[in-house]
Parts: structure tokens; sequence; C-alpha cells
């Protein structure tokens, strides 16, 4: 018997569709099974799933039709043999269970198939055949990824619905941002010290240990430098929305991904670009914590050489946090309650520098802790010299924003403001690791600085 798409059921053909079967998605995959694999008739198909015997037929038909349009072709990328790394960052806040980074994670799968999803929606069957896996195995991993909205399903395609930036990307605004930052540190350093200058008048800076102030001046000093180039990239891009307008997502987050590709094999801590990289402000806000209000833990992730990590894969921030304001209240038997795996790395927190022992051996907080009001203080500090930063160098920082990055033309949900992110995001590192070399800036101090702050309302 044959039928318009060229196979005969007598025919070696058989033996290809039963090897191709695993390709197909499941609409199709389970007629064919049933016919090919189990040698069930039409009528008894179309009985057992309920729909009419024509829709079986047609089901089988395309099924083939698939098959025979596979046989002629090549379509196995280098994603089948050699994956690349696609690491998953957010802006805004992320779900209760660290949504968007937690639905990909360490899965080579998933990480694949978003890259292979990218530049153009592609059928399940395509996505199969060109990572080499069956259609059956990465059906939940794209269902996953639809429900967490990392890909979007339009008919019987899908596609990755988030910036993923390149090599190229990365590389293509670097060796301006590093001269622009040799080029004008002394000058915006005179500025960032009339900041530290006042910074360093609060009431709430001169309760802090010498080390804790350390601290709340890397805070205040990255927050500032960054805020300022990035006030001329949103002015370009058209800005940045609030924040209450961020798409709300599944799990209670309120996010836009970005991705990062890297090739199969990249030696990340040996590239042209490492040690300027960062992560952006994180804030964890909790409430009603241990006999406080609210609590935000307020962080940047910088190089060590930078001012220094706070962020390992072996916590929660939420772990973190209470850790930290249990060991600030000293009940230290809360401890006991908190993530083990957490625990075992107090001495990690410590080799970091936000925790440490005394001469008895007690631990002690080694990081800022202000009040709620101190903090938006420091927020309003931090933003008056951002902008005079901003103003008086605008034209320069202008120069930076000359290479944003070129979106497949079917994405539409990826504000403009990412696109340029990768223009001016090495400019702050550095800046600061210019002022460093010329001693403007923790001149002389060889411990680990982390930008990180614990802000408490009781």
């Amino acid at each position: 018997m044959s039928d318009e798409s060229g196979f005969d059921d007598s025919s070696e053909d058989v033996e290809n569709i039963r090897r191709c079967l695993a390709n197909l998605t499941k609409i199709y995959r389970e007629v064919m099974v049933q016919h090919y694999m189990n040698g069930k008739s039409v009528a008894e198909i179309a009985e057992r799933l309920g729909i009419p015997e024509n829709t079986v037929k047609n089901r089988l038909f395309t099924g083939r039709k698939h098959i025979r349009k596979e046989f002629t072709m090549e379509n196995y990328t280098k994603q089948s043999y050699e994956p690349d790394d696609l690491w998953i960052a957010s802006t805004g806040q992320t779900g209760i269970d660290d949504e968007p980074w937690k639905l990909v994670g360490q899965d080579r799968i998933a990480m694949n198939l978003l890259i292979l999803a990218y530049e153009q929606p592609v059928t399940l069957t395509e996505l199969s055949k060109a990572i080499g896996i069956s259609t059956t195995y990465i059906e939940p991993i794209v269902e996953r990824l639809v429900d967490g909205e990392l890909m979007k399903k339009v008919s019987d395609k899908v596609y990755t619905d988030f910036i993923i930036h390149t090599e190229d990307e990365r590389l293509a605004s670097l060796d301006l941002q590093l001269s622009l930052a040799k080029e004008l540190c002394s000058e915006i350093w005179e500025i960032v010290d009339e900041g530290l200058d006042e910074l360093r008048r609060r009431a709430y800076y001169n309760t802090q240990t010498e080390e804790q102030a350390i601290k709340l001046e890397s805070f205040f000093v990255f927050r500032t430098l960054l805020h300022a180039v990035n006030g001329v990239r949103d002015e370009v891009s058209g800005g940045r929305e609030p924040f209450e307008s961020y798409p709300d997502r599944p799990n209670g987050g309120k996010w836009y991904a970005m991705g990062s590709l890297y090739p199969h094999g990249y030696d990340y801590d040996h590239c042209p670009y490492s040690r300027y990289q960062f992560s952006g402000e994180s804030v964890n806000n909790m409430k009603n914590v241990i006999g406080a209000k609210a609590l935000s833990l307020c962080l940047y992730d910088t190089d060590a050489s930078v001012l220094g990590t706070t962020y390992k894969e072996y916590f929660y921030i939420d772990s973190f946090s209470k850790l930290i304001y249990s060991i600030y209240l000293g009940q230290t038997e809360m401890l006991e309650m908190l993530d083990k795996k957490l625990l075992e790395n107090i001495g990690t927190m410590i080799e970091q520098n936000t925790l440490l022992r005394d001469d008895e051996g007690k631990l002690q907080v080694n990081i800022p802790v202000i009040s709620m009001q101190d903090r938006w203080d420091i927020y309003e500090l931090s933003e008056k010299y951002d902008n005079i930063i901003s103003e008086r160098f605008h034209d320069r920082f202008m120069e930076l924003m000359k290479n944003p990055v070129k979106l497949p033309k079917h994405l539409k949900s990826v504000p403009d403001w990412l696109r340029y992110m990768d223009c001016c995001c090495y400019f702050p590192s550095a800046v600061i690791l210019e002022a460093r070399e010329k001693g403007l800036f923790l001149n002389g101090y060889d411990r680990p600085a982390p930008a990180i702050m614990l802000c408490v309302e009781k």
C-alpha cells in the first residue's frame, strides 16, 4: 500500500519509519507507533484515541511526510556533539524557586535547546534532529521552558523568548570601555570622593566598624558609577520601565531573563573581560524575620580584584540574609534551623570577609547593618553624585553606545535597554580597578571589600 508521500508499507521504508519515530512530535508519534510498531489498524487507533478515522489517516500521512523529508536532509548541528554553555541571569524579582535561573541551571540539554530556538522559531522535530535527542525526551524539557516563560509556543513551533549575548557582542565594546575608564578615572574620582566625604559624615556610617564602613563605601562607589553610565544608556535606549511594569511570571516572579552564550570548552577564568563582569544589584526583601518587620540584603558581586564577591552556589539568598541577621542579633541558636549546606561554608564566608571570628572564636557580622531609612539615604546620596558624573561626561559616555545587540526579527518581548548592556557593563569595574591602581581607593587594603549591606526595619 502506497500513499502520496512516497512510502510503501511493504518496503524497506517501513524500517526507516521505525528508526525515525522518536523524532516526531507526540501528536504524530502516537499514531505512527500504534500503526507501525504495534500493528494497530486505523480503526483501532481511532477508537483508542477517541478521534475520527480520517484524523488518524491525516496524522499518519503527515507523520510519514515529515519522515520522508528527514531522509533527504542532514539536520544535526554542533549542539548534538559539542554542546555550548548558556548561563541565565535576570533583572527584576526572581520566582520562589529562583526562576528563571532554576529553569535551566546546569542542564546542558535545556541550554542548547534554547540556543537552537533563538534565531528563529522551530518545531520540536527540528529541535530533536538538531540536538540529536529524540523528541520523546526533549518534549518535557521544552514544556518546562514554555511553562516557565523562557520559551514561547506559536502553532507547532517554539522560540527562545529572551535576549542571548554572544562572545562577539561581549567583546564589541570592551576595548573602548577600558580605554575610556583609564582616560576619565581621575576626573570621575574627584566627584566620587566628594560623595564619599558626604557619606563619611553620616551618623549611620560612623556607627560601623572600620571593616563594615569600607564595605558601605564599596556599595556607594559601585552603585554611583553604575548608575552614572547607565543613565546615558537608558537615554539612548528609551529608558528602563519601572519595576511595576515588569511582566508577572509564574511562581511569584517578575523578571526579564538574559542569557550569555559561551562556546564549548570556553576558558571563562582567562577571558578578556572576566575581571570586569559583575552581577547587577541584588536586593533580597523579606518580611517578619526574627523580630524585624523587614530585611533587605543589598549587594553587588564583582571580581575579587575589583571589590569582592558574596555569591556562591551553596546558598539561597534568603538563607544568607537570615544567617547574617541571626549572627548580628547574637541568636546563634537560630543557625540550627538554617540550610546545612550554608552552614558548612561558614569558612568561605570568612574568606569573603562577610563574617569573622572574634578572639574567642565567636562569629561576628562583618558587613554594614543599617536601617531602611538609612538605605534610602545612601541611595539618594548615590543618585546625587551619579547625576553629576553622568552630566559632566555625557558626551563621552555616548561614545560607548555604538554596538547594541541585534535581536532576531521575531523576538518582540525584549526591552531595548537590554540590547545596550554590553556597551557599558565593564565600565564601572574598570574605573574602580584604575582607581585602586592609582591609590585613589582602598589604598593599601588587601582584603575583600564586597559591596554589600543589610538593611533592617524593626
